[in-house]
């Protein structure tokens, strides 16, 4: 990420302490690549997957609930990252799909957690350009967050993945 920061040539200044630590997105990322420009590296999409919430569980089990929020934290670290890796491009071509007991609508602070780290935008809405600034490098960078109780289906997935791919790719394309 930082090597990638660095050819924008609009930042000078890294803490190279931490270089060799990197980060995995649970869906992983597709980048366009040239076959005659080995340099040529482009994201496509990265895509998140978490699972939150055992506080269902535990209640049938008859044990007290849990604190919510590790996974939204690990995906807030990530995501932060991410945005700073594509700072210098108009996209920001990230997704994450959430699950679990607590991203069930009654559980209001973790959805406003959620909502915070988009920036205010809408949860459950699919962004790909940055929006509302006014200048090449001074705008939001809304990504798609969708998040529930029930478990998503690869079908349902894939159409939200395949519509941020091809966008981005048309973004490089034309």
């Amino acid at each position: 990420m930082i090597n990638n920061i660095k050819s924008t040539k609009i930042r000078a200044q890294f803490d190279m302490n931490f270089i060799d630590n990197t980060i995995k997105p649970d869906g992983g990322v597709l980048f366009l690549r040239k076959k005659d420009n080995k340099n040529y590296k482009k994201v496509l999409l990265i895509i998140e997957a978490k699972r939150q919430g055992t506080n269902d569980i535990r209640k049938k089990e008859g044990k007290i609930k849990q604190a919510t929020g590790n996974a939204i934290e690990r995906l807030g670290k990530n995501l932060t990252g991410i945005k700073a890796m594509l700072n210098h491009e108009k996209i920001t071509p990230f997704v994450c799909f959430g699950w679990g007991c607590d991203f069930a609508t009654n559980e209001k602070s973790v959805l406003a957690k959620l909502n915070v780290l988009n920036k205010f935008y809408y949860l459950n809405k699919t962004y790909i350009f940055k929006a509302d600034g006014n200048s090449d490098h001074n705008y939001f960078s809304p990504v798609s967050m969708y998040f529930r109780e029930n478990k998503w289906e690869v079908n349902e997935m894939f159409e939200i993945m395949k519509e941020i791919a091809e966008t981005s790719l048309r973004y490089y394309i034309f």
